[in-house]
């Protein structure tokens, strides 16, 4: 019955064109669609100067961080990333992981949470296992989120509100200093995830803006912008002691290998002398959005995430196998990743892309939306 059940909703998806398998990016196509947006993972000038600086790491952490996984590099990593952010750290493995562990260790059936509609899907699952009350407010609406909280701000022992910062498929960003205004006016629980803003916007958005005070929770991944893997949270001590104590997906979790955590520390010392890759990345933005005017081609992104909505996924298709020809590699993104009828063409940019790439690129994606349906 299983197997019949699983065949049934795989040809249900190949029907409706979204069945999802794994692509192999080519050599000679130009990625388009990595979240490596300040170009640092495969940078082999950084690379050769890590190895130089950190040779004959293990590959191996042999444990979890409760048994012998706390070796001295990774307390080395969340000490130095203490004296950034002034706030106690304690390091993920993943972003996903992190966002999860918060939820389901400090809330429970006795709080109600507030989630942005399209937050990521770690901090949905993180809800579901928590059992917790869930209310979503319509993305970046902060008035639908001020209207709940009056609603329900007698009702619950705590509140939780959870955003991100900029959001990875739209490409937009939340008013952190509104939504600081209604904490300091509702004193809910606030849980800010910085996965496309890190690197970005050097330590994040909130440290950019001088508000880490006021995030009760700071998940800051490593995956995008940060080059590499794992996660930050940065909270006070009280909430670290118990996560080390009681949150799960940390306590047993084998600890990531010495490489990767001396990577995330190279990484962490270099960010402040970074500025020309964000000058660069910038300007590509920049140029981004003019030539989406130019083209009048429709999108809700303000940053260096830019999605063009599609809508069918046969046109999506045609449209992304015709760059493909054109060596730009570009995924088109269906549901469940993004909503029924959004099917788009995601565009992370980065420093390390020609100008020339971008002009011929947005060229090559106008006529294509103009001769494929």
């Amino acid at each position: 019955m299983l197997k019949e059940k699983i065949k049934k909703e795989l040809q249900s998806f190949k029907l409706e064109n979204r069945f999802r398998k794994l692509n192999l990016l080519e050599n000679n196509s130009f990625n388009l669609s990595s979240n490596d947006y300040m170009g640092l993972g495969n940078d082999p000038d950084l690379v050769k100067e890590f190895y130089d600086s950190y040779p004959n790491l293990t590959l191996s952490s042999g444990s979890s961080r409760l048994i012998s996984g706390s070796y001295p590099l990774i307390i080395e990593l969340e000490d130095y990333a203490e004296k950034i952010y002034n706030k106690p750290t304690l390091f993920f493995n993943s972003g996903f992981d992190c966002n999860c562990c918060i939820i389901e260790t400090f809330c429970d059936e006795d709080t109600l949470v507030i989630s942005d509609k399209l937050n990521h899907a770690s901090i949905h699952d993180g809800i579901m296992h928590s059992k917790a009350n869930l209310i979503r407010y319509k993305h970046l609406d902060l008035n639908h989120l001020k209207n709940i909280l009056e609603k329900n701000k007698n009702k619950f022992k705590n509140i939780f509100v959870i955003s991100e910062t900029i959001y990875s498929m739209d490409g937009d960003c939340v008013n952190l200093e509104e939504l600081i205004k209604l904490k300091k006016n509702f004193n809910f629980y606030l849980i800010l995830d910085e996965a496309h803003s890190f690197g970005v916007h050097s330590y994040g958005i909130a440290h950019e803006k001088n508000l880490i005070e006021q995030v009760d929770f700071l998940v800051i991944p490593l995956g995008k912008g940060g080059g590499s893997i794992g996660s930050y949270l940065v909270c006070n001590q009280l909430y670290k002691d118990y996560i080390v104590n009681r949150g799960r997906k940390f306590i047993y979790t084998t600890a990531l290998p010495p490489v990767n955590i001396a990577w995330n520390l190279f990484i962490l010392k270099k960010i402040e002398i970074l500025q020309k890759r964000k000058e660069k990345l910038e300007e590509l933005t920049n140029l981004a959005h003019t030539l989406i005017k130019k083209y009048n081609l429709k999108t809700l992104s303000t940053t260096h995430i830019i999605s063009i909505i599609i809508g069918d996924n046969n046109r999506l298709d045609k449209i992304t196998k015709y760059l493909n020809t054109k060596n730009y590699f570009v995924y088109g993104v269906k549901e469940p990743t993004v909503p029924k009828g959004t099917s788009r063409i995601r565009i992370g940019l980065s420093p390390s892309i020609p100008k020339d790439y971008i002009i011929d690129f947005f060229k090559e994606l106008n006529y294509a939306l103009n001769t494929f349906f």
